[in-house]
């Protein structure tokens, strides 16, 4: 673990088990400390699957509810945490996993269930099981718990990214019948949605302007402000924008982090930059929003 403190825990692939780029973990192993009631940021994706109980979740200052049969999607290096909960009461599964485990080429980023904190919606960070896929996820569950008992790193590896792989599919396949928009325009270009998440999670910290990111994806200005308008409801720089106050956000709430510090790594040149932008953004200084926290 690094950049914790008495409230925050960051927590790191090799953390995962038995240094695997993956693990399945039991209620029973989630509850043998209080981690997942912490502040937390991790560096590997995580999709909890509620089975029994109800109670409140935080993910990037944003609060939801679940109950049985919710599906929690969490993108690496999100601040997230479980509200107290009646322990007794609740059943847990948890599935970590690098990016790169699972993000094999393009075609996998296409195909396969995409993490990406830029690309979550509010409506989108959970999705609710139905009865029938329960039984499907299940399965899947039960064959990864099977094959992370082995001890052939290669085969146990392979298997897992297979049941894995099929696990996000059916996520995808459940979060499409939940928007119930099959014929929608906005799939028509979710290619370039993709395109365009992945782009400004690469380069948000040096790239600041909306030239930039039409120039990568081989696009009109006109014609990025409406794919941002149709996904978002915001223009461009607006959404560049709110990713870089994110950023802030997760970097004061989520580590000890001088502002200072955190200036420099975002390029803002000098943290007085920092510091009138977050102000223009958020109506508060740093130092106030991490405070209130």
């Amino acid at each position: 673990m690094k950049d914790q403190d008495q409230k925050i825990q960051y927590f790191e692939s090799s953390e995962l088990g038995r240094r695997l780029p993956f693990a399945i973990t039991t209620y029973k192993e989630l509850m043998g400390s209080d981690d997942i009631f912490i502040p937390s940021l991790r560096d590997f994706h995580v999709i909890f699957w509620i089975k029994k109980g109800k109670g409140t979740f935080s993910v990037d200052f944003e609060k939801y509810d679940f109950n049985a049969g919710t599906l929690i999607l969490l993108s690496k290096d999100q601040l997230h945490y479980f509200l107290p909960f009646d322990k007794e009461q609740t059943e847990i599964i948890s599935i970590g996993f690098k990016p790169e485990f699972i993000y094999k080429n393009d075609n996998d980023l296409e195909h396969l269930f995409k993490f990406n904190a830029s690309a979550h919606k509010k409506e989108e960070q959970t999705i609710l099981v139905s009865e029938h896929s329960i039984i499907k996820l299940q399965h899947l569950c039960d064959e990864m718990f099977s094959i992370s008992r082995e001890r052939n790193k290669t085969y146990e590896a392979k298997g897992f990214y297979h049941y894995l792989c099929l696990f996000l599919i059916q996520c995808e396949i459940i979060q499409e019948d939940q928007r119930g928009k099959e014929d929608s325009p906005i799939d028509e270009n979710i290619n370039e949605f993709l395109a365009f998440n992945e782009l400004l999670e690469q380069h948000y910290k040096t790239e600041f302007k909306v030239e930039f990111y039409a120039e990568q994806l081989n696009m009109t200005l006109k014609l990025l402000a409406k794919l941002t308008k149709t996904h978002y409801k915001l223009p461009p720089k607006t959404v560049i924008d709110e990713r870089r106050v994110l950023e802030i956000k997760r970097q004061l709430q989520g580590t000890s982090k001088s502002g200072k510090t955190i200036a420099y790594e975002l390029n803002f040149g000098e943290p007085t930059n920092m510091f009138k932008f977050f102000k223009k953004n958020v109506g508060l200084t740093p130092k106030e929003f991490r405070d209130q926290n």
